[in-house]
């Protein structure tokens, strides 16, 4: 079944890929000016790039911490980077299966405490990409009087379904009926979640590690907009931040690519703008978060194989 599953994400990213590569074919003119980007754009675009993946890393360790296990750069940062940059290739959110793994292997940390660190994550993210969608949404209402009622519904189904989870997590955590405690991704995300709201202190820490680090994703989708040589207001940037954050967990086929750019421009088009700039944003914001992973990635991979395989 687990191989059906992958062979199937396989061949939807190869024809995500095919379909990307026709779009851009199609709109060569409006996309060459992607490879026209002068130096200082594209250096801005990558510190910004590399100090949201930074801050990726230290959010994780946060979290690590509280198992009280010792870690060094390589099991912190260099797991992460590895993670990240086997995502582009592996479907299926994998690089969670290979981080679990890991600390399984090295550091003796149980499958289900990753599975639950990793939910707890999840639920955080959603939380915080909802907010700052809603923020978004009320904010081009009020300033530019559209109203899109598509997004609002997605929104308030998705606010809905994440109320929902927070009263099954909160108030029924000892008491959830039968049927759902047997289901162990449920059990996982309740568990995670609840684990760490039990924590104050780290509560706080993860809230600045997440406020930081979307202050460094909104600046960089006003860097790509600047290099498409448009200029976006803070909450059309925080909108499209929002809807980058949560296509980020659900990672059907690797990276994304080609999913991430036609939601970006469906969502977009709602919002009144142009699909193509959903796209061309999308990908240079894509591009800069790729690169960073991939070499950060190819320089952490000889230290993590390394202590993978001693402690093996």
């Amino acid at each position: 079944m687990k191989s059906w599953k992958k062979w199937l994400s396989y061949l939807l990213f190869l024809a995500m890929i095919a379909l990307l590569g026709w779009y851009l074919y199609a709109n060569r003119e409006d996309l060459a000016r992607l490879i026209t980007l002068d130096f200082a754009t594209v250096a801005w675009m990558m510190v910004l790039a590399l100090g949201a993946c930074t801050l990726n890393c230290v959010y994780h360790k946060l979290i690590l911490d509280t198992h009280k296990i010792p870690l060094d750069v390589v099991d912190w940062m260099g797991v992460v980077y590895v993670a990240n940059a086997m995502a582009y290739v592996l479907p299926l959110r994998m690089d969670l299966v290979f981080s679990a793994t890991y600390y399984k292997r090295t550091k003796n940390l149980a499958y289900v405490k990753s599975a639950s660190m990793a939910a707890g994550n999840i639920v955080f993210s959603i939380l915080f990409a909802l907010i700052q969608m809603f923020a978004a949404l009320l904010c081009t209402g009020l300033i530019q009087g559209v109203w899109p009622g598509a997004l609002w519904l997605v929104w308030l189904a998705a606010a809905a379904g994440t109320a929902a989870f927070l009263v099954m997590a909160l108030w029924f955590r000892d008491r959830m009926p039968a049927f759902l405690s047997r289901i162990k991704i449920v059990r996982n995300i309740v568990d995670g979640f609840c684990d760490l709201l039990t924590d104050r202190n780290l509560l706080w820490r993860l809230l600045l590690c997440l406020i930081v680090n979307n202050i460094l994703h909104l600046l960089l989708y006003i860097a790509c907009f600047r290099g498409i040589g448009m200029e976006v207001t803070l909450y059309q940037a925080l909108f499209y931040n929002s809807v980058s954050r949560i296509m980020s967990l659900v990672a059907i086929v690797p990276g994304n690519i080609g999913i991430q750019q036609a939601v970006m421009g469906a969502a977009g088009s709602l919002m009144g703008d142009v699909f193509q700039h959903g796209v061309m944003v999308s990908l240079l914001q894509s591009a800069a978060l790729m690169v960073v992973y991939i070499l950060a990635g190819a320089a952490f991979s000889w230290p993590v194989w390394k202590r993978w395989r001693g402690r093996g």
